[in-house]
């Protein structure tokens, strides 16, 4: 109850107190008249300041060490870093060693080529070279065998021709009788032996020749230390009747 009056006496009082403040009269305005404006106030100049003496510079303030708190890192990931780290590695040194060896390997493959092709100009070389000697050769002997032979000719038509001149033929052969005869020859051209191997049907020609051969005795037959002298040891001669 008693504060109920106390608000009540406090509204009032303030009610009371906006409405004096409200009708308090406003105070008169006074005004002074000039015949003559006042003069200006003159500026003073600046006065000069004093030069201060070079002073040393001020070292500059020593920056404030800031304590950072570093984190300390997790075992975990630093495994992790440390695996991912060694097969890094491992997978340069893996792609290195392969890029060594294909490398290694395509300068194999050349020097493997380029030992293959100087062999090939080796051998097309040593084959032509062998293909060169032996023509060579066999042309070598195809002379000594035509040479051989041509020596051989000319003993046997020598000897062959001795034997026509001593040939006493009767003039009672006719025709063209043709007898073969294989004769034995020693060193120096004595006659060993003498074998009709194919008789021309006419006995007296037959005796002829074989009378003529013994009769040419020695033949005129190579040296006995010729190579050709084997060729006449056992001789076989063709005679034909040609009157």
């Amino acid at each position: 109850m008693f504060l109920a009056v106390l608000v009540h006496a406090a509204f009032f009082s303030l009610i009371v107190l906006g409405v004096t403040w409200q009708s308090r009269p406003a105070p008169p305005l006074q005004a002074e008249l000039w015949d003559k404006l006042p003069p200006a106030p003159v500026a003073k100049a600046p006065e000069p300041k004093k030069a201060q003496p070079d002073e040393p510079p001020k070292p500059p303030p020593k920056p404030v060490e800031e304590k950072v708190e570093t984190a300390k890192p997790d075992p975990a990931i630093a495994l992790k870093l440390e695996r991912e780290k060694r097969e890094a590695e491992k997978r340069d040194r893996l792609e290195h060693e392969r890029a060594e060896k294909k490398k290694q390997d395509e300068a194999k493959k050349k020097r493997e080529q380029e030992e293959a092709q100087k062999k090939k100009r080796e051998d097309e070389k040593r084959k032509q070279e062998e293909e060169r000697v032996r023509v060579e050769v066999e042309r070598a002997r195809a002379a000594a065998a035509t040479a051989r032979k041509s020596e051989i000719d000319r003993y046997v038509d020598n000897i062959r021709a001795k034997i026509r001149g001593r040939a006493n033929v009767p003039d009672t052969v006719t025709g063209n009788p043709e007898v073969q005869v294989l004769i034995r020859i020693l060193p120096g051209g004595e006659v060993l032996d003498i074998a009709i191997t194919k008789r021309s049907g006419n006995p007296t020609y037959d005796t002829a020749i074989e009378r003529a051969i013994r009769s040419a005795a020695p033949l005129p037959v190579p040296p006995a230390d010729s190579e050709l002298f084997p060729q006449f040891r056992n001789l076989t001669l063709n005679f034909r009747h040609e009157r």
